[in-house]
């Protein structure tokens, strides 16, 4: 006679490989490889003990500082950043309006594929990590964009770091997705959020395991 225990294996337990390259934000010299340059006034990487290398995001940053710092550094990438303006009225931040954001590279996307996004978060503000999905354009033959899905962590916290996470599939809603990438970003109410180890997984699928009775 067979018991059958059925074992409901969850990511956080048997971590998969992470599809995101440099997720934990380690590799890379003056940055985190795989990942859009930070500008030193709204986007940072800092150091913090028993982590490593983090992404600091801070949208109370004065907008048209924000707007005229984003215009130099197209026209001179190794310029040093201003001392940030951190405006009394919330309504002048940049957080109020374009918020503060950093692109991962892109990624392939498996047809009919469902995908676990994590992310380890400290801050209390408005934030969004985004998946957002792409397709070619049958005319122009570029990418395009055609998905996107976010996970709210609506419970994140100022002191200490929480792992939060959702499941999506982005051929399900739009069948010709190719490629997609993370954006984290930060917005309304203004503040400073940390990010770490980011991960997109292959979701497992539940599995059933069939022990064996052991004889009295």
């Amino acid at each position: 006679m067979l018991i059958l225990l059925f074992l409901f294996m969850g990511i956080s337990l048997f971590a998969g490989e992470n599809l995101l390259p440099n997720g934990n934000f380690d590799t890379g010299k003056d940055g985190a490889d795989k990942w859009e340059k930070v500008d030193n006034l709204t986007s940072f990487w800092v150091m913090e003990k028993g982590r490593g290398r983090v992404l600091k995001l801070d949208s109370r940053v004065n907008r048209k500082q924000g707007l005229a710092w984003q215009k130099k550094l197209k026209t001179n990438p190794t310029a040093k950043a201003p001392v940030a303006i951190i405006p009394k009225n919330k309504l002048a931040c940049i957080g109020a309006y374009e918020g503060a954001a950093l692109d991962s590279d892109l990624i392939d996307v498996v047809p009919g594929q469902t995908y676990t996004l994590s992310v380890d978060i400290k801050g209390k503000c408005g934030m969004f990590v985004w998946i957002k999905g792409f397709m070619m354009h049958p005319r122009r033959k570029h990418l395009t964009d055609c998905y996107q899905t976010r996970l709210n962590p609506e419970e994140s916290n100022a002191k200490e770091w929480k792992t939060f996470s959702i499941d999506f599939t982005p051929t399900k809603r739009m069948p010709k997705t190719s490629k997609m990438k993370v954006r984290v970003y930060i917005y309304w109410p203004v503040g400073v959020a940390y990010f770490d180890n980011i991960r997109i997984e292959k979701k497992k699928a539940n599995v059933a395991l069939v022990i064996p009775k052991i004889p009295k």
